[in-house]
């Protein structure tokens, strides 16, 4: 399987999961390391552009290309799952207790989330603290830049 992630390029090979930490996010809160990742391009860009201001397309951004291997399980989260109001921004707590409580659990590496911006799409949460993390490997890592019709 691949995944991608855009960050800025200062940003882009650390994988810990440290902004994450520092900021919390839809899946974790504050002082949880995750690296959310998208299952495609496209994805990945309108996952990235949702959190930047508009009318200021970053100039200095990188996608990154992630290879795990089939054999490595994850656990998923469906949409019937969750609580009607999922997709609000801000996200309702109750995907933060989700996503800690399947961070807490530890039995996989990976946790397939439903995007809250593309209906029908998914994102993949990679928890770097897992014993599996030494098999997600970065494939690739280029400059990437947004389309200025974009904004």
């Amino acid at each position: 399987m691949h995944t991608y992630r855009i960050a800025k390029k200062i940003y882009i090979h650390d994988i810990s999961g440290e902004g994450a930490r520092m900021y919390g996010g839809r899946w974790n809160k504050k002082g949880t390391s995750l690296l959310y990742t998208a299952e495609n391009r496209s994805l990945a860009t309108v996952e990235y552009l949702v959190h930047i201001s508009m009318g200021i397309l970053p100039h200095d951004s990188c996608i990154a290309e992630f290879f795990i291997p089939d054999e490595i399980n994850y656990e998923q989260i469906k949409v019937t799952d969750l609580p009607t109001h999922w997709s609000t921004y801000p996200a309702p707590l109750i995907l933060t207790e989700i996503g800690e409580k399947w961070i807490k659990n530890n039995k996989t590496l990976l946790l397939k989330v439903p995007s809250s911006v593309v209906k029908n799409e998914w994102n993949f949460l990679i928890n770097p603290k897992h014993e599996l993390f030494s098999k997600v490997k970065i494939t690739g890592i280029e400059l990437y830049n947004f389309d200025k019709r974009l904004i």
